[in-house]
């Protein structure tokens, strides 16, 4: 019968042996710690290339509530709301007055009746995402209409949270 020589103790073990019986570890590699090194290797690759070295935009989408900067970054050009076919609707258009690219903009609706009780409230991304220093963004936000909203109020949130200031060029107009 023919030997070869285990790779970790030196003992002389059957050529046809897939563990060596003194040391009881197996012989050569298996396929999957070639798969699993390998991911990783990719893995790396990818975290490395993909990284950018230095960057002139960044975006607040990941920040949260406690650290959103307290100067406005949106500037609310127009918008209105109404019931449309038992739908509510509101929309208009926003603006980023930042220097920075946004990500992951919300416009978020509240609705009151006319003691200035909550209803409801419903959210929409705004269209552009990002939206880039200085573009305007179109928004709409549609929920079930109820009879009692006579009031409502728009503010911005990314979508993983966190308020997004703003400004109001123009008040808000009810259709």
């Amino acid at each position: 019968m023919a030997e070869k020589k285990c790779p970790h103790c030196a003992t002389m073990i059957p050529v046809e042996a897939k563990i060596c019986p003194h040391c009881r570890k197996k012989q050569g590699t298996s396929i999957i710690v070639w798969v699993i090194v390998g991911l990783i290797v990719l893995y790396a690759i990818g975290k490395i290339s993909g990284t950018p070295q230095s960057s002139s935009i960044s975006d607040y989408s990941s920040q949260s509530v406690t650290s959103t900067p307290a100067y406005p970054l949106l500037e609310l050009q127009t918008w209105r709301w109404g019931e449309n076919y038992s739908y509510v609707t509101a929309e208009g258009t926003v603006k980023n007055i930042s220097e920075r690219s946004l990500k992951n903009v919300t416009a978020v609706v509240q609705f009151y009746d006319k003691n200035g009780n909550f209803i409801t409230s419903a959210d929409a991304l705004i269209d552009y995402n990002p939206i880039l220093p200085n573009q305007i963004s179109p928004f709409k936000v549609m929920a079930t209409y109820n009879p009692e909203m006579k009031k409502a109020g728009l503010e911005f949130k990314y979508l993983m949270g966190g308020t997004i200031e703003h400004t109001e060029k123009v008040k808000q107009k009810k259709k």
